[in-house]
């Protein structure tokens, strides 16, 4: 269960961190800025502090905090890549000041004659002297010297150091000092109050690569360089158990007690150690995150602190993991739209965890064939006119499919000699097949490549083919139809001719200003947003003249074009960056037709024109709805909020109405959705209570027992 999603960050959180009695919890973002928050509730209690560009000047290999044992003080270290020396800032969490220090490696000390003070690391030589740097090709030194700093004022007294030294860690509570030697497969634990030995744990893999302590400094885990084994240690007992796990480098797994906290993309997998070996107890859902940045179980193991690229931190409940009941089900992931039928009828996705393409019914959500087509990077589907058939691109193959008979399968190359990189595909007819093909394994700034037509029945044969010099960065657009095809940087536009049934260069009106295309599903239009103005100008395929006036927009991230069919008006929908609302205009006149709340990616109209399909998430709209509900706004009817601001959904005058949970937010069913394809998310107001109503949604117990000790309290400040 999520507790809670902290969205205080903008940037994705790279470091987690809860204090010793686990009350607060301490977050750090990619942009150096620290926020110390409630550990129940998620609400900012201190900060934010900023680092500045000099803390900053080498995190390449992350960031990394801790807290005073009285939860006051908060050390932010950037771990270092290429010196043996960071930068490392101690806040004053209720004062805001801050003081830097210098080190490798700094923690708090929790307990002895020292606690609250800070232990630091330094690399040194064999006179003594701190290194900072150590030139290419020169050996790593092999000396520490720990310190001792004050909190108020950062001076330091040299407490001892160590010899043949190939790594070190300090403990999370600050008690032990944890080195791996150079020389021999041990790792000796010193005591920081007196310097003197107290564990030497022998292993009997390679050289050793790092430590890491457990949060709860009971447990020490050790990776190695020359083999995939691990080693855990209890240490209280010195027992081994040795384990092979990937534990990942970009979010390191975290170590509380004998369990290992993995994240894998979008989850988080818990493994427990023993001597028998290593088993998975226990997998978190799914986020609707495509990866985990940053980890913190809390020091009692019930709760677990995620950090994610979009900033936010999850708080969540491990009641499942406490009673030892491992989750059993998994939540489907949110599919990948690779493309739509003209129709709308069917669309292709493919799922983050699988590797195979689903095609589906959008109407009826029923799983089509055919069902072992695998997905390969850059892999393009196109559908025929009456969705009968599909084309699939892979690589330099080509194979076409008839859905209601997925056995009559076709394949071949389209150019078996060469090395090639099959870019666009679009079906002219059932049976013709446009394909965009280019030539690699060319050096040259000019990449040559081919546009040819392909007749399909029993078997392949080429009928058409058009050598091409395009840029290797260069984009084609296809379009749906096959008979226009449109390069970019240079522009290049070619239209077929039925009559001599070949492909020929064209020009059109303004052609400096074609930047990034988008045809309109029966391919007789285009609109695109220019390169030099960011104005969408609206061209007729078949006159190459331009149709209505530009329409003027900043930040237009995606675009759409309506078919012009019967007595339909020619539309573009357009989506703004950062923003959730679709805007739709009328191409000849240019005036606002609809809008609506959406906070998909993509867009894309049906060929008949009555839909808007707008996904990641998935959503259908009905244009004349959408029509009819921006008509009735001016009687003062609102058909969309404004916004949506930081979660909270926002009224007509901007009052706030509700807050929305992260993880519902782009799956939001609002009423004018015709269809939501993934996991929607719906507000059942059956129950809802508002004005004076609202006190009826107080439990009368808990009502009457707050009321008692507001009297009590009344009668002792008497």
């Amino acid at each position: 269960m999520i507790v809670f999603v902290a969205e205080h960050h903008k940037d994705p959180v790279r470091c987690i961190v809860s204090s010793s009695d686990d009350k607060t919890l301490a977050s750090v973002s990619e942009n150096g800025i620290i926020y110390v928050c409630d550990s129940e509730t998620g609400h900012c209690i201190s900060g934010p502090f900023q680092l500045t560009n000099v803390d900053l000047s080498d995190w390449g290999t992350g960031l990394d905090a801790c807290f005073s044992p009285d939860g006051k003080h908060i050390l932010v270290r950037c771990r270092p890549e290429t010196t043996l020396s960071c930068h490392a800032v101690v806040w004053d969490t209720e004062r805001g000041e801050k003081f830097p220090i210098e080190g490798f490696d700094f923690v708090f000390i929790h307990c002895g004659h020292n606690e609250g003070r800070i232990a630091s690391m330094h690399w040194t030589d064999e006179d003594g002297s701190l290194i900072q740097t150590v030139a290419r090709g020169v050996q790593r030194p092999t000396r520490i010297q720990v310190q001792l700093q004050g909190v108020r004022n950062g001076t330091s007294n040299r407490l001892f150091d160590v010899a043949d030294v190939a790594v070190a860690q300090f403990s999370p509570n600050g008690k032990y000092l944890a080195v791996g030697r150079r020389s021999k497969n041990a790792v000796e634990l010193r005591d920081l109050e007196d310097a003197k030995i107290t564990h030497r744990l022998l292993y009997p893999f390679g050289n050793i690569s790092s430590l890491q302590f457990s949060s709860t400094s009971d447990y020490l885990m050790a990776v190695f360089r020359e083999s995939p084994d691990k080693c855990l240690w209890r240490l209280d007992t010195n027992q081994m158990m040795p384990f092979d796990l990937h534990v990942g480098y970009d979010s390191p797994a975290v170590i509380h007690t004998n369990r290992v906290f993995v994240p894998r993309d979008n989850t988080v997998e818990i493994w427990e150690v023993t001597e028998t070996g290593s088993k998975m107890i226990f997998k978190t859902e799914p986020l609707t995150i495509s990866s985990i940045t940053s980890i913190c179980p809390s020091h009692d193991g019930h709760r677990l602190s995620v950090g994610s690229p979009d900033g936010t931190v999850r708080m969540r409940d491990l009641e499942d993991l406490r009673s030892n009941q491992p989750v059993t089900h998994d939540v489907t992931d949110v599919p990948l739209i690779i493309a739509f039928s003209p129709s709308g009828n069917m669309v292709a996705t493919r799922s983050r965890r699988s590797d195979y393409v689903g095609l589906w019914n959008t109407t009826t959500r029923e799983l089509k064939e055919p069902r072992d087509v695998e997905y390969r990077r850059g892999m393009e589907i196109a559908f025929s006119t009456d969705d009968d058939r599909m084309a699939v691109l892979t690589g330099s193959s080509v194979t076409t499919w008839d859905i209601k008979h997925p056995k009559n399968c076709l394949s071949f190359d389209p150019r078996p000699k060469g090395s090639v990189r099959n870019r666009k595909v679009a079906f002219q007819t059932r049976n013709d097949l446009v394909i965009c093909t280019q030539l690699e394994g060319d050096d040259s700034y000019e990449i040559s490549g081919l546009l040819q037509v392909w007749k399909l029945k029993d078997h392949s044969e080429c009928t058409f083919s058009l050598p091409i010099n395009i840029r290797e960065n260069s984009s084609i657009y296809l379009a749906p139809d096959g008979l226009t095809v449109i390069f970019t940087d240079p522009v290049l536009c070619y239209s077929w001719n039925h009559d001599t049934a070949k492909f020929y260069r064209i020009s059109f009106t303004d052609e400096a200003h074609l930047g990034h295309p988008a045809y309109s599903p029966d391919g007789k239009f285009f609109a695109s947003r220019s390169p030099k103005d960011n104005d969408i100008r609206t061209w007729d395929i078949g006159t190459g003249q331009l149709r209505g006036k530009p329409i003027t927009m900043s930040g237009v991230e995606t675009i759409a074009l309506s078919p012009a069919l019967n007595n339909q008006s020619l539309l573009i929908a357009v989506r703004c960056r950062d923003t959730h609302t679709i805007t739709l205009f009328n191409v000849d006149t240019g005036h606002l037709h609809a809008q609506c709340w959406d906070s998909g990616s993509f867009l894309k109209f049906i060929r008949d024109g009555t839909k808007l399909v707008s996904y990641h998430p998935i959503r259908i709209h009905d244009i004349e709805n959408l029509a009819t509900k921006h008509r009735n706004a001016a009687d003062g009817y609102e058909p969309v909020p404004r916004n949506m601001r930081d979660g909270w959904m926002l009224g007509r005058d901007d009052e706030v109405l509700f807050w929305v949970p992260l993880e519902h937010r782009r799956v939001l069913c609002l009423p004018h959705v015709e269809m939501i394809w993934d996991r929607p998310t719906k507000l059942d107001l059956s129950k809802f209570r508002h004005g004076s109503k609202w006190a009826e949604c107080i439990d009368q117990a808990w009502l009457k027992e707050v009321e008692k000790k507001e009297k009590e309290m009344g009668r002792l400040l008497e």
